[in-house]
């Protein structure tokens, strides 16, 4: 099991997705504590966050084995998303 973390802008991204997201995301939490990482996707080469997708929008974290730890850095629309990436390369 992961212990779960929210970076510290975590909390700006989260209120600006719609509500329903917002729903989608806390029902997924089994999800994220439980899931093994290779059920996850990477996002680009040389980026390195996991990704997991709700609707249209993705869902940013890294993934600490050894300390059984995932943080989550955003959630955010596509377009939104690529500009995360190109801030956090």
């Amino acid at each position: 099991m992961y212990t779960l973390k929210f970076d510290g802008e975590w909390g700006e991204y989260f209120r600006g997705v719609p509500p329903n997201i917002q729903r989608r995301f806390k029902r997924r939490m089994g999800k994220y504590e439980n899931f093994p990482t290779p059920a996850f996707r990477h996002a680009k080469h040389g980026v390195r966050y996991f990704i997991d997708e709700i609707g249209q929008y993705r869902v940013c974290f890294i993934s600490d084995e050894d300390e059984r730890v995932r943080i989550f850095y955003f959630i955010g629309n596509h377009k939104s998303y690529g500009k995360f990436l190109g801030r956090h390369k």
